[in-house]
Order: structure tokens, then C-alpha cells, then sequence
């Protein structure tokens, strides 16, 4: 009976090596068809999620995978997310097993982008810190009753706050280094994100009523964005940009994907 017992066990460790081993061959291969397909420097992170693995890889139907990448260069942001689930993923074994995927479908994928605030830093001449944060109802609330806290001008009446931002930005006025705390507007035009402040307040607010005019024109211009972040993963067009922790989110669905690479016989040729 003991020697059945340690079988058994030793079986299911192979079992789950194996599903290791062979889970890790297809993330590699989806991952360097992603990396093509994302026109990325390095091959995403992917991760096919489920177990046991082997039942999906033998139907070649993968129920999600999720790709990952960092730091993607787009134009002049340097640090762009990459987030993509995939959902039914096809990928015949033969094609796993040999090492050469060149076809994959996607029945549905959901794809975003992050401009992270290491990017949007650099586009706010004097700011040396920032913070970005989604806004709710009580931000607003409060932001309305200590209205007279704020710059000129500034106000938050029917701001939805599902499409807006709240920025702080700590840099130096008169000489004193101070928070500049923003409440903007999102919106996207075309593939670009547009960011309008709405509320800026300036310390604690006591300082924003001595601001010059000026000045309070120049950070509202200077918080007033336009931003190109690239397009989506798998030509995916985005219907929703919100705020996060720290980064903006544009994201979007789309399905029946197909990805083509060269047939076994043409990678061949090239080689």
C-alpha cells in the first residue's frame, strides 16, 4: 500500500513538472508572436492561466492569456504599459510542440495602454514630483464647498467624475517649494488624450487668492495636455479613458483576431 501511495505522488509531481515545462514552451512561443505582432522591443510577459495546462494545450483552446510589457517606447513617452486578455486563444499543439506557431486566433481580446506619470512629468516644465489619482464624488463635493480655495476661474460643476484626473504636482513659487493640486477633464480626440484643468489649487489654498493673474494663467496652460499614446494592442479601438494610480488608462475591446506569421516552410527559407 506504501509503495502505491509514493507512486501516486511521484506520478502527480511528473504530472505537474510536465504541465510546468509545457506551459512554459507555449508562453514562449505566444510571447514572441506578441512581441511581432505589438511592434515591442522585447518579448512581453505572458501568462496562460487554468490548469491543468495540457488539457487546453491538447485542444489547442487557451481560455485567457494575459500579455504584459513595460517601458514601450511611443514617439516621445518612453514609459507606455502594454495590457492586453486574450479569450480563446487557438494554437494547435503540433505548432506548440515544433516550436513554430504562425497562426493564432482570439475570439475576443480587451487591450490597453498606460501613459504613466514618469511621462507626464516630463511635460510639466518645473514640476519635480507627481502624483496622479482617479476622482470620486466626494473629491468633487469637497472641491465645491472650498471653491473659494481655489484659482480663479476654477470650478467643478458637472464634471462627471468617471473622466476626470486629479494631478499634484509639487514645484517651486516665489521661491518656496509648493503642491499644485489640479482637477482635470479627459477626453479623447482621435488617439489622443486631452487633459483640461477645471480646478487648481495652489498649498493649502490661501496661497492661490495671491497668485498674479499671470501665474494662474500660466499653470492652467501648463496643465493643459495633449498627449499621442500610440494605439492600442491589436488595433483595439478605445471607448473608455480614465485615471488610475498613477498613470492614465485608454482601453478598448475587440474580436475574431487572427495572427499570421510565416509559414514553417518560408521561416525556413530565412534562416
Amino acid at each position: 500500500m506504501k509503495r502505491i501511495v509514493i507512486g501516486v505522488i511521484v506520478a502527480i509531481v511528473l504530472l505537474v513538472a510536465i504541465d510546468f515545462v509545457a506551459a512554459s514552451a507555449a508562453e514562449y512561443e505566444v510571447s514572441t508572436k506578441m512581441r511581432t505582432q505589438l511592434a515591442l522591443p522585447d518579448d512581453p510577459a505572458v501568462k496562460i492561466n487554468g490548469f491543468p495546462f495540457l488539457v487546453q494545450a491538447l485542444t489547442g483552446d487557451y481560455k485567457q492569456v494575459d500579455v504584459e510589457a513595460e517601458r514601450v517606447v511611443v514617439g516621445p513617452l518612453n514609459n507606455v504599459g502594454v495590457r492586453a486578455q486574450l479569450y480563446h486563444v487557438k494554437v494547435p499543439f503540433s505548432q506548440v510542440l515544433s516550436g513554430s506557431v504562425h497562426t493564432i486566433q482570439i475570439a475576443s481580446a480587451q487591450g490597453s495602454l498606460l501613459v504613466t506619470k514618469d511621462d507626464l512629468i516630463k511635460r510639466l516644465p518645473g514640476v519635480t514630483k507627481l502624483a496622479i489619482q482617479p476622482v470620486d464624488d466626494g473629491m468633487l463635493d469637497s472641491a465645491m464647498a472650498d471653491s473659494d480655495l481655489a484659482t480663479e476661474g476654477s470650478t467643478v460643476t458637472g464634471i462627471n467624475p468617471d473622466s476626470a484626473v486629479r494631478m499634484v504636482g509639487t514645484m517651486s513659487i516665489f521661491g518656496q517649494k509648493m503642491d499644485v493640486s489640479v482637477i482635470a477633464v479627459l477626453q479623447m480626440s482621435g488617439r489622443q488624450v486631452q487633459i483640461s484643468p477645471r480646478d487648481i489649487r495652489v498649498g493649502s489654498g490661501a496661497a492661490a487668492a495671491k497668485l498674479p493673474q499671470v501665474m494662474q494663467t500660466g499653470l492652467r496652460n501648463m496643465f493643459t495636455l495633449r498627449i499621442d499614446p500610440g494605439t492600442l494592442p491589436f488595433s483595439v479601438v478605445p471607448t473608455r479613458l480614465r485615471a488610475v494610480s498613477d498613470a492614465l488608462e485608454l482601453s478598448g475591446e475587440t474580436r475574431d483576431v487572427v495572427l499570421n506569421g510565416p509559414k514553417p516552410a518560408e521561416a525556413g527559407a530565412t534562416r
